[in-house]
């Protein structure tokens, strides 16, 4: 029988019950390392005192002391939200660099000399199994290393974990969630190993998909502890091994115990592994890195934002280009056509301001304009063949344009977290500013010759006599009263009749971009109104005629009354309204609107 099971599409489980000795389980680790960065523990003899230690630590008497506070050394109590609170503690056997604050929780100690030996047993046997240099392999000893406790502490736990989630369900029976009552926190690991008691409450990353991807599969095997890598393994492993972040639900009252080599250990830049885990920390908890780091806070931020940007380059690369190629007349794309597609493929909502820190960056990157309806669009630069054949690539301009930035701004007195958008002037066409007669300077003129004539006014101050004198009333007969009443009707329903003409054009127009949104979601799924409404809404927010919720809804009925044969739409309880469509056809969706316009029009 295998001592673990190993598939790509499901978390490696060691059995320690059918492992006999350390040499057996040495190269279990090592197949595991080479695919994955998690795998759960079978069959711990300790495993049971564990769970009575975890159901303990959630006793009232067992809550954190939140009166210690939270320190620079990242250690103390610290409130992440209204009832969650954090509980940490780091202990380094390194004299040079030692940490005050000591854990007195009685629970929580005996839950970490568990997971303390446990841990080391398996970080020792990570090193040997993916980790060549000897030197490296023997900086962790039973005498020499670092740990971390962290213990996330919910006030009011939920009594029934597994109540409906605030499902919502349709009148076929299918379960689609928007709302969740679990909060996640991504943690990343900078030590060598992380143990959790409990494999429950926890989002990991799938070996099949990318780092970048959100994609999170939940992991729920409460009979088995959790193990999960981290970056200074991957490190040391020499591109061997990869890690990624997991997702933590901060109301399952988590408790996990991370092991390093001395926190003073040198890494291969000059820096140390102190200086590791405190960038980590700052990216985990930025609220106390302002308090007490706010430069490299600040520093770490921008690098963020930097890195964020280059990838979402590399995307707008693609989009612009492939939406170049389709378009035969060359005219340049609208860049609110572009967002979504730029959206789905970052899987991040991307705004106008996003797109436009990439020229802030390099200015010439892209040919930016305002169209007539002052809607932003968007080409490449014109380049000939010999420059295609010198210069360097586009992509590796801008990551050298990036790297220039950042160490500009890094390299002042302020350094700012994010990168400010470009701004981009729209102009109205000078035809627009001509059309009422004579230009503002004629005006200017004619002024000035009409006040050059000299006054023929008295010189003091002075009541004329026509002031006060009362002119006759014209008595108006009923019939002409009648016809202004008439008249004035006449043009407010002709004002009227305008401003609906306007609103429809108006929501025509955006008829289009909803549509791009839609092509941009997984077609056969069901979505609630108010999750397409607030999508919508927060899609065009940064567009030049933003949107509400009510025009939202009305735009996806004109939507769904024009693509009735592909866009569907079901009432449940309460007049909750979902929609679900098949692929969507953009040509069909042209030639309907088209109709639809005509047919206002008409």
């Amino acid at each position: 029988m295998n001592s673990y099971s190993i598939n790509k599409s499901r978390i490696p489980i060691i059995d320690l019950n059918q492992i006999s000795d350390e040499k057996q389980l040495l190269p279990v680790i090592k197949s595991i390392l080479l695919v994955t960065d998690t795998f759960l523990l079978k069959n711990y003899a300790n495993k049971d005192v564990l769970d009575s230690l975890m159901e303990q630590l959630e006793f009232p008497q067992n809550a954190p002391d939140v009166n210690q506070g939270f320190d620079a050394n990242f250690t103390g109590s610290l409130r992440l939200d209204n009832d969650i609170w954090m509980e940490q503690y780091i202990l380094n056997t390194d004299p040079s660099l030692q940490f005050n604050r000591k854990c007195k929780n009685v629970t929580l100690q005996k839950i970490y000399s568990r997971l303390f030996k446990i841990n080391m047993f398996f970080s020792q046997l990570c090193l040997k199994s993916i980790v060549s240099d000897q030197l490296l392999q023997s900086s962790l000893t039973d005498d020499t290393y670092a740990t971390k406790l962290t213990r996330y502490y919910h006030e009011q736990k939920r009594s029934n974990e597994d109540e409906n989630e605030n499902g919502l369900f349709i009148a076929d029976g299918e379960n689609f969630e928007y709302l969740f009552n679990r909060e996640f926190h991504t943690h990343s690991s900078s030590g060598i190993l992380t143990v959790f008691p409990i494999a429950q409450g926890i989002k990991y990353k799938p070996p099949t998909t990318s780092s970048d991807d959100n994609v999170w599969t939940t992991i729920d095997e409460p009979d088995c502890l959790l193990f999960h890598t981290g970056t200074l393994l991957a490190n040391w492993s020499q591109g061997l091994h990869s890690t990624s972040p997991l997702q933590l639900d901060l109301n399952a009252n988590l408790v996990h115990l991370t092991v390093w080599p001395p926190l003073n250990s040198p890494l291969n830049d000059s820096r140390t592994i102190a200086d590791e885990l405190l960038r980590q920390q700052i990216q985990e908890f930025p609220e106390v890195g302002t308090k007490f780091y706010n430069n490299e806070t600040q520093r770490i931020q921008l690098e963020q934002n930097i890195n964020f940007i280059r990838k979402l380059f590399i995307v707008a690369e693609s989009v612009i280009s492939l939406n170049a190629i389709s378009k035969s007349s060359g005219v340049a794309s609208e860049l609110q056509s572009l967002l979504p597609q730029m959206s789905n493929m970052m899987t991040k909502k991307i705004s106008q301001d996003d797109f436009l820190k990439i020229l802030t960056i390099w200015p010439e990157c892209y040919i930016v304009e305002a169209n007539s309806l002052l809607e932003l669009t968007v080409q490449l630069p014109e380049r000939n063949s010999l420059m295609v054949l010198t210069n360097k690539s586009r992509r590796l301009e801008f990551v050298e344009r990036c790297e220039t930035w950042l160490r500009e701004k890094c390299s002042g007195a302020s350094i700012p977290n994010d990168i400010p958008p470009y701004r981009i002037i729209k102009r109205r066409s000078s035809l627009d500013d001509n059309e009422g007669g004579s230009s503002v300077d004629e005006k200017r003129m004619e002024g000035r010759k009409l006040s050059s004539h000299p006054s023929k006014t008295k010189n003091y101050i002075h009541n004329y006599k026509e002031q006060f004198l009362s002119r006759e009333k014209k008595n108006d007969s009923q019939s002409n009263l009648l016809e202004r009443l008439r008249e004035r009707e006449r043009k407010s329903a002709a004002l009227l009749s305008q401003r609906q003409r306007n609103y429809q054009q108006f929501l025509a127009i955006k008829m289009t971009q909803v549509f791009d949104i839609l092509v941009s979601l997984q077609w056969g799924q069901p979505y609630t109104v108010t999750h397409l409404s607030s999508l919508i809404v927060d899609s065009l927010q940064d567009s030049n005629n933003p949107i509400g919720d009510n025009e939202a809804e009305e735009i996806l009925d004109k939507l769904q009354y024009l693509l009735s044969d592909i866009i569907s739409v079901h009432i449940v309880d309460g007049g909750l309204k979902v929609y679900r469509w098949d692929q969507l056809d953009k040509n069909k969706f042209q030639t309907s609107i088209q109709e639809y316009r005509n047919d206002r029009e008409s």
